[in-house]
């Protein structure tokens, strides 16, 4: 006859322990996971808030100006540079994020392309914004 081994209650008492470390080790990392997800939704979130908000500051800009040169001037006074003719700058949100914004007029209507994204990936652009403007004084230089 065979000998049945059995384990006695000390083992069985450590084997149970370690299927619940197992789970709880299983449960912590998925938890984990799901807080590390939700943490970089929030900060996606941050930035496209910012770039909401900063992008409707420069469109109220331009849409109040009844000129070029006072478009500039409040752009300047807002922190916007003046990269070349007619394209801006500006890094916002503590230096994380950078808006672009390129003009053109014809005739009165002042044109801006508002673009809004994160230096570290400039390809995924965070807002997008397109602003026409009929100028009051039509355009300064005379394009």
């Amino acid at each position: 006859m065979k000998e049945r081994t059995r384990l006695s209650s000390g083992n069985m008492l450590l084997l149970e322990l370690l299927f619940a470390l197992i789970f709880f080790s299983l449960t912590l990392s998925v938890t984990l996971s799901v807080f590390g997800k939700a943490y970089a939704i929030s900060l996606q979130a941050e930035g496209k808030e910012a770039a909401v908000a900063e992008s409707n500051d420069v469109a109220e800009i331009i849409r109040s100006a009844s000129g070029e040169s006072e478009i500039k001037e409040l752009l300047k006074a807002k922190g916007v540079t003046e990269e070349s003719d007619g394209h801006y700058s500006m890094i916002y949100g503590d230096g994380r994020y950078r808006m672009e914004i390129s003009t053109s007029v014809k005739g009165k209507l002042y044109t801006a392309d508002i673009a809004c994204y994160d230096p570290k990936n400039p390809d995924a652009s965070l807002y997008d914004l397109k602003v026409e403007h009929a100028l009051k004084e039509g355009s300064d230089d005379g394009r």
